[in-house]
């Protein structure tokens, strides 16, 4: 998992990754790869993660370091929710 940072970091630690199962004898076997990363809300950052072997991608609509109750309404959140579905992730989707 990675939990956003920079995008050369994320590279390194997927080649990193990709040599300890390779010398673990693991490499031929599923594995998911869980990124939060701002190439999520886009469908050209979606398919370059994709590409670099990502398998699930984290998103959020709010600032998560926030203290204190979230004010904003379900409505509202839908609405994000909506918006990316259609904007992403249904021309992303087979």
């Amino acid at each position: 998992m990675h939990g956003g940072g920079d995008a050369g970091e994320l590279d390194t630690l997927l080649a990193r990754l990709a040599a300890l199962r390779t010398e673990e004898g693991t490499a031929d076997r599923p594995f998911e790869v869980h990124v939060i990363s701002h190439d999520a809300y886009t469908v050209d950052g979606v398919r370059r993660l994709a590409d670099k072997g990502v398998t699930d991608l984290i998103v959020g609509f709010r600032m998560p370091y926030i203290k204190g109750p979230d004010t904003e309404p379900l409505s509202e959140k839908i609405e994000h929710l909506e918006r990316f579905a259609e904007s992403v992730i249904s021309k992303v989707t087979p």
